[in-house]
């Protein structure tokens, strides 16, 4: 068990699928070995998730992925080691918010306390609906947003947008809400000096936990910052978009992207600024108009939660298309940047090689 463990945290490709493979059957049939797999999962999936470049990445993807597929094999033993683990991450939040030691902070703004978060926000994002995950459910957002507190710089950009990104996929997998409207918003809050103000590098938000202090006087740190802060609210909001309280949920958001619309000088945020809000305008006319056709109670919980139902179902309703918009130009941003870096790798490496000859 100790060398298939081993091949699937170190492998690469078909070796380490194969050692999962092993790891499966094995908990399988000797069902008092599962506990002792997972452990040692566990441990070696903490152990190589130190550190996140691009490599790395697919296979940290593949490690969270099959863990979660492991623990399914026995769900009591696997929701009794998420709540131990989960509280061990508790414990060091809790010390670094605590004593703001430079060593107890550094604990949590790390890529291995950032994934053990992302591997337990898997499993209780799959498992939530079917299993009773509600404490662990509720620690986790505890946990995510106290880190997000935590970091309120803007050098934290990256790991501010993971929080929320994790906030987002709890409350979507769950059907509970939570708030993440102020995180989201005081990224649009952050400021950079335009005393030399260059386009900088490009970036990968995505590769990073914080950022390198030269970035954040870079236009592309002020472009991460809004476009991040809309992409957030709107998969928020299209999570609620039908919700009868939409129009109190989106008040304070709007009336915070008028003031940047009418503030900000530049011509491409003033219109990503301007479609949210008329994109958010726009559904909560709709919903107040429903909403006033109604007869009964907002205390009527059953028929709060039945509102809309018919029209929710429906994939070519005006925000969610705004919605699939924003997220298929959030990708192609991102692929785009990929390129350009991998372009900017490659040359480098050609370089270096001249070089030496």
């Amino acid at each position: 068990m100790q060398i298939s463990v081993h091949l699937w945290a170190t492998g690469e490709g078909t070796l380490s699928l194969h050692a999962f493979l092993i790891l499966q059957d094995v908990s399988t049939v000797f069902s008092d070995c599962f506990d002792t797999c997972l452990v040692k999962a566990y441990k070696n999936f903490i152990g190589h998730c130190k550190s996140l470049d691009p490599v790395l990445f697919k296979h940290i993807q593949f490690l969270k992925n099959s863990f979660v597929e492991l623990c399914s094999q026995d769900m009591q033993k696997s929701i009794s080691r998420a709540t131990v683990s989960v509280l061990q991450l508790a414990k060091i939040l809790q010390l670094g918010i605590r004593t703001k030691r430079k060593e107890a902070v550094k604990k949590v703004c790390s890529w291995q306390y950032a994934n053990c978060i992302d591997l337990w926000v898997a499993f209780t994002s799959v498992n939530v609906r079917d299993y009773e995950l509600q404490d662990l459910l509720y620690m986790l957002i505890q946990i995510i947003s106290g880190v997000a507190t935590l970091f309120p710089g803007p050098r934290y950009l990256p790991l501010r947008v993971k929080c929320i990104q994790w906030l987002n996929h709890l409350s979507s997998n769950s059907g509970i809400f939570v708030p993440i409207a102020s995180l989201a918003l005081n990224i649009l809050e952050y400021k950079i000096d335009k005393v030399g103000w260059k386009p900088g590098k490009d970036f990968n938000l995505s590769s990073a936990i914080k950022l390198p202090k030269h970035w954040l006087k870079s236009q592309n740190f002020q472009e991460a910052c809004v476009f991040s802060a809309i992409e957030l609210l709107v998969a928020h909001f299209a999570q609620w978009s039908y919700h009868i309280s939409f129009p109190e949920l989106a008040t304070v958001p709007l009336i915070r992207f008028r003031k940047f619309h009418e503030t900000t000088t530049i011509e491409g945020f003033q219109r990503v600024a301007k479609r949210f809000i008329d994109q958010v305008e726009q559904n909560i006319e709709f919903v107040r108009k429903k909403r006033d056709e109604v007869a009964f109670s907002p205390k009527d919980q059953r028929l709060v939660e039945s509102f809309l139902q018919l029209e929710r179902s429906r994939s070519n309703a005006p925000f969610k298309q705004y919605y699939r918009s924003v997220m298929e130009k959030a990708v192609a941003r991102n692929l785009l940047t990929d390129d350009k870096l991998r372009s900017t790798e490659q040359k480098s490496k050609r370089k270096a090689a001249t070089s030496e000859q």
